[in-house]
């Protein structure tokens, strides 16, 4: 893409933070393509290998939209723009040669196949650094490339569970343990999965040897649980699913039926609070005076004060004032109200999409989350989904490879 692209945010355009870098990646469904799509989005030359005339399984996944420039489905588009594509049987002689061509001119491989895949294809720690010494590679898997999980299949609700996580999600004790409604363990594994390429490509630069990233999606899960699993550590108390016993925090109703969210962490917060609602004589009653008495009072007690303190108000009002008075506060937006959020039209978070086939049926294009960070002003405009193998050529696919 040219540098002359209209502009489409403050300070929005293509990144050029990782040119030169290129990324080779066997993956498919989430975890290592939303971290090849970061990586993407930040200017590397992503190459996404898929299996020959189906490629990654999210390209057949619903809702679909479908004109005269092709499919595009939305559980692809999420995590796979700016890519090229080639489609490569690797048990085939000429297509394990083009492979390992891709690789002797790559920076990074990252990969996630079962552990012990990489091995299997004669791609072991050992030879990787023997025949590719500048190589980093990246695995992705549910559970790591050692210990006695290791072999285990894993979708992001395994995860979930496993981590601890889903013990934490739901009304109660009483009711079943919830999921978080997206893949948040995925996402969160291909985040950090992008931390440990860049360590890696630093590291190189002194080093000039690659490294070898192990990314275990329950390890980082676990970690991504550190609040909880220090209070146990602290405490021995087991955290479960209903309000938070050490920190009060929790959502109440405004007048017009509105949701505020509202966290009290402190003592100071506590009486900015107090004072935001004109009740100063909770800050000094007996049943609240500490931030874990005021946990376990939250619903009884906290709620419902801020309940009638808020019902003569909306809900914006209600969190404007608490703000007012230095108490963080906000709104309980839903999934629309966030895609029309001023602030993050004002931060260019939503990027059109440069793909033809992006458009709906008003004309409009669409616009997905971008990599959401700003450098030096400037944020990342997302390239075109790849149709799968549309860059075989480039890469001396031979055309019965993709048959």
């Amino acid at each position: 893409m040219s540098e002359d692209v209209e502009d489409r945010g403050p300070g929005s355009g293509p990144l050029r933070l990782l040119e030169g870098v290129r990324v080779v990646s066997l993956e498919a469904y989430i975890a290592a393509p939303y971290s090849t799509n970061l990586l993407a989005d930040a200017g590397a030359e992503v190459i996404k290998v898929e299996r020959p005339g189906t490629g990654d399984p999210r390209r057949a996944y619903e809702p679909k939209l479908r004109d005269g420039d092709g499919e595009l489905s939305s559980g692809f588009a999420s995590y796979n723009r700016g890519k090229k594509s080639v489609e490569l049987d690797l048990a085939r002689p000429a297509d394990r040669e083009v492979f390992d061509g891709l690789l002797a001119g790559a920076d990074v491989l990252v990969s996630n196949l079962r552990p012990g895949s990489l091995e299997r294809m004669g791609l072991g720690r050992d030879i990787v650094s023997e025949r590719y010494p500048r190589l980093v590679v990246c695995e992705i898997s549910g559970f790591g490339q050692s210990g006695p999980y290791a072999h285990w299949p894993a979708f992001d609700s395994v995860i979930q569970a496993m981590s601890g996580l889903s013990s934490l999600l739901g009304p109660s004790p009483e009711e079943p343990p919830e999921l978080a409604p997206m893949g948040t363990m995925d996402l969160l594994g291909g985040v950090y999965s992008v931390i440990g390429i860049l360590m890696a490509l630093v590291a190189r630069q002194r080093s000039g040897r690659g490294t070898h990233v192990d990314a275990s999606m329950l390890d980082i899960a676990a970690a991504f649980l550190e609040r909880p699993l220090t209070l146990h550590e602290f405490t021995g108390s087991v955290p479960l699913r209903g309000a938070d016993r050490f920190s009060p925090v929790g959502s109440f109703r405004a007048g017009d039926g509105g949701w505020i969210s509202i966290v009290i962490p402190t003592d100071e917060m506590w009486s900015r609070c107090c004072a935001a609602i004109g009740r100063p004589e909770l800050r000094d009653d007996p049943r609240l005076d500490s931030i874990l008495k005021r946990a376990e009072a939250m619903r009884e007690l906290i709620i419902p004060a801020l309940e009638e303190w808020a019902a003569p108000l909306d809900r914006h009002e209600a969190a404007r004032r608490l703000r007012e008075h230095g108490q963080p506060a906000g709104v309980v937006q839903t999934i629309d109200e966030v895609r029309a959020n001023e602030h993050l039209a004002a931060r260019g978070l939503f990027a059109e999409l440069d793909d033809p086939r992006a458009v709906h049926a008003d004309g409009s294009r669409m616009r997905l989350p971008r990599l959401p960070l700003l450098f030096d002003g400037r944020g990342a405009q997302p390239g075109p989904v790849p149709q799968l193998g549309q860059d075989n050529e480039e890469f001396g696919v031979s055309a019965s490879a993709s048959s």
